[in-house]
């Protein structure tokens, strides 16, 4: 990297900079104001660096009035593959795996071979396959030399740009990746704002801000500038002036040294207040070709090579080159890029050139660089060409490149910008007479295609905006089939709201479809509608349409063929026809090539992984889950809804086994922002997962926040929200609430599909009229008692109407003995004469399923059932350290086993490792002759406890809570509890107990 200007001070960011390349492994982010030095700092502590630093790879992203997926990265590794010795790139070519040629080769073509090359189809579709590719192809090099990759100007970066970023900075082993960011835009784009705060968090990331130049610097700088010291009063209007920003000073110097006479040094009288006229005033001095070669740099908004600027400016290549060395020696141009490009000194030299044009000049300018781009032949500069032709206001050829960006985004994997070229596209066809239009181009098909480009990226919202439009214009089209199509899309985003509408309406689309040829579109109709009438307890009209879509797919020869037979596969599983299940299943992955079809693995991704959840094979449920998970991100489709609930399996899996690090770890990068429709299903296992880690209040959020949206009314995603609710409020110790949540749960669930899948909501249900119970018997509340006898007695009542038994055994459903064990646990519960033997059954159950957290709530109840049956303490410390060994991860079980530990007085360690003791006793109750028993006695009187309500906590009867408390008042000196509670709250020793 060439230095232009001198370097002065920084010596603090420089040292800081200069070890971070030479420890290498980490992304460090350079932040300042347009013109503080961020490019200048980096060049310098590279120059710095030891020489073994062999490798910078340098790009940049620009404002450029259409995103260019990954332009930086392109740029990058196209310096690296064309640089004149090719020994380093050969060697690592010749060990990376044969993909990376491929997925590497969309950046740099020079890599690929022609048989690698992939046709524009959705297939192509695989964002972090790429992304993985680039960072093998960096870590190869980074094996045999250092590499830098700096990427300048991230605040104009696209979505694609950034995500890779993110990706690299968690892969950063060896290379070194520095990005640079301007700090004084007025407002960063959304996307480009939450990357930078995501990033400043990793750990493995620096960030070194730059401040302005202090006085004594900007000093430093002029002189540099002269090679001798400058003026005092020449310094202070510098300083006065360029606010210690460098290239201010430096821009500054420059009209002072280029525009004064004899030996007076002074800067320009006559320079605006605002930087963009002045610079404007410098290009005034140059020459008429220098001029117009800088308005062409200005207007193209990217380094171009010397031939283009001769395209763009018709000025012959003598007169361009001349007019290049009177711009440079007038530091009008920034620093000539290695493959020979040129570009203005600085984005605001360019913004200010371009203001400076008459309308006409600018139109016939980027027209002239809309001509030259094309001339390249390269695809991935469409949307840069169709920016160019729309600021020329020349929608017919404006069209053209949009509809060639939209390809090319979709190759790149940006979903969003894809579906927006499409859209940009219906506007121009309403300007651009029909005759004009590319041959065989259809609005109806643009706006089909934005839906599914949207649908694609995550953006349900946008995709049922699109939809609707779709529908409003064309659901009466001439053509049946468009209509049909039209219809099935918009059935699919209105079946959300409502169920009733979506059905009528792709029951229309379907009528459209007969007498129509098979096709793609009529088997996801058909899929749709059986969809829809699954989810509306219709399972045999559901089924029914269901093999009908089958048979138009393959008929069609459809990709949904695959899908379609994981579904059938699915009834067989429900059925208890596992292997059937599972030889369609196997059948329907041998149809897809899954590093191509990323949109059918997630379905047959989601459909086995159930699967594995529903016969409690956790562990493989997960390991199946995360690798399809990971294999649908490189297919670019991390943010669809079908990726989000197969991560929302691989938590549920994770969780279920108590792997909660991982399961945060999986979660907490998806859910960092509010629900959203489309991801909502992955907001419902992080408020389970909050609910586990003790985040009540945040998990009660988040399911008061989902429970707004506009999901629909599928059945099974409303018994799952209901109940985590559930679940969540009897930890809350809100039992009453817990069992309105089941109730209400079950009043629609009433007579639904896989019944069985009720079955942990019934048992919860159960759960909390006993917990009810209890808290009322202890309270002496006769009408709570009623409350939870009388709920105990409908839910159960709804167990027994239905036509299976929700709890019974089953091939498919392997959780039901577990639950129906619990089931009767509770029951007895319920009736206050909780039963060990039950608990016991119930917790060897989920043990050998490998539920830990269920499994310790059964040992925690046998324990507390042991001691309230007086059985010998070490039997009932037994259970209670077995339930905190498998507790591990789950707070609020944990405070509940510490709470009934210390009211039995049970140490949860070992007996090996720890005697059977009480508390050690504090410093405060020592004072007054108190036992470790009477601390404990003496808080529950601190918060009103009767004597019994002392006993059936402490395992004591009520004449032994008697004595502890007539001991108590004696050695505290007071007469009566009102004072002995007094005197426990002036010393902080309130109620650490949890009442049961």
């Amino acid at each position: 990297m060439e230095q232009s200007a001198p370097f002065v001070g920084r010596a603090v960011e420089l040292a800081r900079l200069g070890t971070a390349l030479s420890e290498g492994g980490r992304m460090i982010l350079v932040t300042g104001e347009a013109g503080i030095g961020k490019t200048r700092l980096i060049g310098e502590a590279l120059r710095r660096a030891s020489e073994a630093r062999a490798v910078l790879l340098t790009g940049g992203c620009l404002p450029l009035t259409e995103t260019l997926p990954l332009l930086p990265l392109a740029d990058a590794l196209r310096e690296f593959v064309q640089a004149p010795d090719s020994r380093l790139l050969d060697e690592v070519l010749a060990v990376v795996p044969p993909y990376v040629h491929a997925e590497v080769g969309r950046l740099v073509p020079r890599l690929v071979k022609p048989a690698q090359v992939h046709d524009a189809s959705g297939a192509e579709w695989r964002r972090e396959r790429l992304f993985t590719a680039v960072g093998e192809l960096l870590e190869e090099i980074a094996r045999r030399v250092a590499v830098t990759l700096l990427v300048e100007d991230v605040h104009w970066a696209d979505d694609a740009t950034l995500d890779c970023l993110t990706y690299l900075a968690h892969a950063a082993h060896r290379p070194t990746y520095v990005v640079t960011c301007r700090s004084d835009e007025a407002s960063l784009d959304p996307p480009v704002t939450a990357w930078m705060n995501h990033i400043r968090r990793q750990r493995n990331v620096e960030e070194i801000r730059l401040d302005r130049l202090s006085g004594e610097e900007v000093e430093q700088q002029a002189a540099a500038i002269l090679g001798a010291p400058a003026p005092t009063m020449l310094v202070r209007e510098l300083q006065a002036r360029a606010e210690g920003n460098p290239f201010f000073v430096e821009q500054l110097m420059a009209a002072a040294v280029g525009g004064s006479q004899g030996d007076q040094l002074r800067l320009p009288s006559g320079v605006p207040a605002g930087l963009g006229e002045f610079l404007v005033d410098r290009t005034q001095h140059v020459g008429a070709d220098a001029r117009r070669v800088l308005e062409a740099l200005a207007v193209v908004g990217r380094p171009v090579t010397e031939a283009l600027i001769v395209e763009i400016t018709a000025i012959n290549r003598g007169g361009v080159r001349a007019a290049l060395k009177e711009l440079a020696a007038s530091r009008l141009l920034a620093d000539r890029t290695p493959d020979g490009r040129y570009r203005p000194r600085h984005a605001l030299l360019a913004e200010a050139v371009v203001a400076e044009l008459l309308p006409g000049e600018r139109s016939e300018l980027h027209s002239r660089a809309a001509e030259a781009l094309e001339g390249l032949a390269d695809t991935r500069l469409a949307a840069e060409v169709a920016g160019h032709w729309a600021a020329a206001d020349r929608p017919t050829e404006e069209l053209r490149a949009r509809l060639g960006a939209a390809d090319a985004a979709e190759r790149m994997f940006a979903y969003d910008e894809a579906a927006t070229h499409r859209l940009r596209a219906i506007e121009l066809c309403r300007q651009v007479p029909e005759q004009a239009r590319p041959r065989g181009l259809e609005v109806p098909d643009l706006y089909v295609q934005a839906v599914d480009a949207f649908k694609a990226s995550g953006n349900g919202l946008r995709a049922d905006e699109v939809a609707e439009e779709a529908y409003r214009l064309f659901a009466d089209h001439p053509d049946r089939a468009v209509a049909a199509v039209i219809h099935a899309r918009a059935a699919d985003y209105r079946s959300i709201d409502s169920a009733e509408t979506g059905l009528e309406m792709v029951e229309e689309a379907l009528r459209l479809f007969e007498g129509v040829p098979p096709s793609t579109d009529h088997a996801a109709a058909l899929f749709l509608h059986s969809n829809l009438l699954r989810n509306a307890g219709y399972s045999v009209r559901g089924r029914g349409s269901l093999r009908r879509a089958l048979e138009v797919a393959e008929a069609a020869g459809s990709p949904l063929v695959s899908r379609l037979l994981s579904v059938l596969a699915h009834d067989r599983f429900v059925h208890a026809e596992l292997e059937q299940g599972f030889e369609l299943l196997e059948r329907a992955w041998q149809l897809i090539d899954a590093d191509t079809d990323a949109e059918s693995v997630e379905w047959l991704a989601n459909i086995e992984s159930n699967v594995l959840l529903k016969t409690q094979k956790l562990e493989e449920a997960s390991r199946v889950a995360l690798r399809h998970l990971d294999a649908i991100q490189r297919g670019g489709r991390a943010d669809s809804f079908g990726a989000c609930l197969l991560a929302g399996n691989a938590a549920e899996a994770l969780i279920g086994v108590g792997r909660i690090v991982e399961a945060a770890a999986l979660l907490e990068p998806r859910t960092s922002g509010s629900p959203t429709r489309d991801r909502w299903i992955l907001d419902l296992e992080r408020a389970h997962l909050d609910t586990i880690r003790g985040g009540l209040q945040a998990a009660a959020r988040r399911i008061q926040q989902i429970r707004a949206l506009p999901i629909g009314g599928s059945l099974e995603f409303n018994r799952d929200i209901a109940q985590y609710a559930a679940d969540l409020e009897l930890w809350r110790k809100r039992p009453a609430e817990a069992v309105r949540e089941v109730e209400t749960a079950l009043e629609y669930l009433d007579g639904a599909d896989e019944i069985q899948l009720c079955g942990s909501l019934l048992v919860l249900g159960l759960r909390a009229c006993a917990d009810r119970a209890e808290a009322a018997r202890a309270g002496r509340d006769d009408s709570g008692v009623q409350f939870a006898l009388a709920a105990a007695g409908r839910i159960e009542s709804w167990r027994d109407r239905q036509t299976a038994d929700p709890l019974g055994d089953s091939a498919f459903f392997r959780a039901g003995s577990a639950e129906r064990a619990l089931w009767n646990a509770e029951r007895e519960r319920l009736t206050s004469t909780s039963q060990p033997d039950l608990w016991d059954l119930a917790a060897k159950h989920w043990e050998a399923m490998s539920r830990p957290h269920h499994a310790a709530y059964s040992r925690w109840r046998q324990a507390e059932a042991q001691l309230l049956a007086g059985q010998q303490l070490d039997v009932a410390a037994a259970a209670l350290r077995s339930a905190a060994a498998a507790a591990a991860g789950h707070a609020p079980l944990i405070a509940e086993i510490g709470a009934l530990a210390r009211r039995a007085r049970i140490s949860l360690e070992p007996p090996s490792s720890a005697a059977m003791a009480a508390p050690a006793t504090p410093d405060w109750g020592a004072s007054y002759g108190l036992t470790d028993r009477e601390l404990l006695v003496l808080r529950l009187v601190a918060s009103g406890r009767t004597n019994s309500e002392i006993g059936a906590q402490l395992f004591i009867s009520p004449k032994t809570a008697s004595v502890h408390v007539t001991h108590i008042l004696r050695k505290l000196g007071v007469t009566n509890r009102v004072q002995a509670a007094t005197v426990a709250e002036r010393a902080g020793l309130g109620d650490d107990t949890d009442r049961a």
